[in-house]
């Protein structure tokens, strides 16, 4: 029954968890990609100060997510290691 609830309530979420933000993490990742080669592109073209503006900020933007979903990974895996401990632990 132990065995049950730590992987009801701890390893599958937590997977779940990690997979979902793995997936939506490369997702930025390949939009950040495409961000920063639309800024050195404006680069390049000698554009204004407001394009190269936004187009930093939109690459901000997509970096930030990436940075988020690497911390929701990091805790999806301790709550994974957490529920596998609780599993392996004797009584």
């Amino acid at each position: 029954m132990k065995n049950l609830a730590f992987l009801t309530l701890l390893i599958i979420p937590g997977f779940t968890g990690v997979f979902l933000s793995g997936y939506w993490g490369y997702a930025d990742l390949l939009r950040l990609t495409a961000a920063e080669k639309n800024f050195q592109q404006l680069v390049v073209a000698k554009a204004n100060q407001r394009e190269l503006f936004i187009a930093a900020h939109r690459e901000n933007v997509y970096r930030l997510n990436v940075a988020a979903e690497g911390v929701w990974i990091g805790l999806g895996l301790i709550t994974v290691g957490v529920g596998m401990l609780g599993i392996i632990q004797r009584d």
